[in-house]
This record gives C-alpha cells, structure tokens and sequence, in this order.
C-alpha cells in the first residue's frame, strides 16, 4: 500500500465513516435525504520526490445541478459526481503549517499537503483533525440549501462559487418557488452561447413539476 492510500486507511476513513461518508478508493461522498451530494478527494502531485504532495478538496452538487449536468445522459445511465469535477461549490482542505508543502506560499500552492518518510504519523493526525473539527462541519452545513444559497451569494466560509449566481439560485429553488419567481429569475440568466439550453431546460422541469402537483 502506498503511504498516501495508509494515510487514508488510518486517518481520514474513520473520521468520514463516522460521519456518514461512504468510500471508494480515495473518495468519499455524503448523500443528504433530498440526493445533493457532497463529494471529497485526493489529488496527488509528483512536483517533489521526497514527498507525496497532495491536495485535499471537496465539491458541493445539488441533485437539480446534477440532473443539468448530466441532462443528455441516457436514462438509468447517470454517473455518480466525483471529486475535483462539477459542482455548485467547492472548497480546500489546508493543512496546518507543519503539513503544508510549500507554508509560505499562497494559495493554491498552500492548499497543499506534504507526507514524508518522517511525518506519516504527523501528517496524518493533522488531517484528521482538520477533518474532524472544520471540513465535515462545513460539508454539513452547506448540504443544507438554504444555507448553500447563502454562502453562494455572500460567502463566510473559505469556499469558491464556481456556477452564475442566477443559475445557483434557479437550481436550489426550481423545484419549490412559484414559477412568476423562476421566470424572474430566468430573466436574468445570460447564456454562454446558441447551445446553452439551460432556459429551455428550466422551464421543462417547471412544466413537469406543475403536472405533478395537479396530479397530487
């Protein structure tokens, strides 16, 4: 076993499963009851050959967003979001000092976490805790929409939006606001070309939803 895939065996597992993440491989992923998700892993670097460099990062996708995504998909055909790919938001997890690759340097460089002949057990211990204590409270809180549409518009938390405002604000609220409210924000949405469908997309899933609230 190589020390970084150790590392995770011994430190960061037992702190995600007791939270409720489910592994594989250096993944793990936390499905909230309405399907967001909230997905973490590893990236690894080979910029220093005594040392495994790593980043460690987690996205936020709402199950709206992941449906945009994946909208070509064939049905039962959807993948699973995985870590460092799309998501409404993300965040670093930074290492303390003594566990840092480059402690002077500024992000993303300092994002980044060095694991050495001589610090497995140091390094390891920090992360967990880092984990423990910040990064699976702030995955909780931010699988929560209401909370997530916040940290989108004003964010508190050391996170990057990396979808349009509007766009986060339709997705989060498409499935439960009044149409004229969507419709408004639709108004708002700037296309990225010809074939950004995600207006003709939005007023579908309205359409659909209002059907079934006839139904019911």
């Amino acid at each position: 076993m190589s020390p970084l895939n150790l590392l995770v065996e011994q430190h960061v597992a037992p702190v995600m499963k007791a939270a409720g993440f489910k592994r594989s491989g250096r993944t793990f992923r936390l499905v909230a009851g309405n399907g967001d998700q909230a997905v973490l892993g590893f990236a690894r670097h080979y910029t220093d050959p005594g040392a495994a460099v790593f980043d460690v990062s987690y996205g936020i996708v709402p199950a709206p967003y992941w449906e945009w995504v994946n909208r070509h998909a064939a049905d039962g055909d959807s993948r699973a979001p995985v870590a460092f790919g799309p998501a409404v938001l993300s965040g670093e997890v930074v290492p303390p000092p003594h566990a840092a690759h480059a402690p002077d340097a500024g992000m993303p460089f300092r994002a980044r976490w060095a694991l050495r002949a001589d610090n497995g057990l140091v390094c390891g211990e920090a992360l967990a805790a880092v984990l423990h204590e910040d990064t699976v409270p702030q995955i909780v809180h931010l699988l929560d929409r209401s909370n997530l549409l916040r940290e989108c518009r004003r964010p508190a938390l050391p996170v990057v939006r990396r979808v349009p405002l509007t766009r986060v604000e339709i997705l989060l609220r498409v499935d439960e606001a009044p149409v004229e409210e969507i419709e408004s924000l639709l108004a708002d949405v700037r296309l990225a070309g010809p074939g950004d469908q995600f207006i003709t997309w939005t007023r579908r899933r309205l359409t659909a939803r209002n059907g079934s609230d006839l139904e019911a």
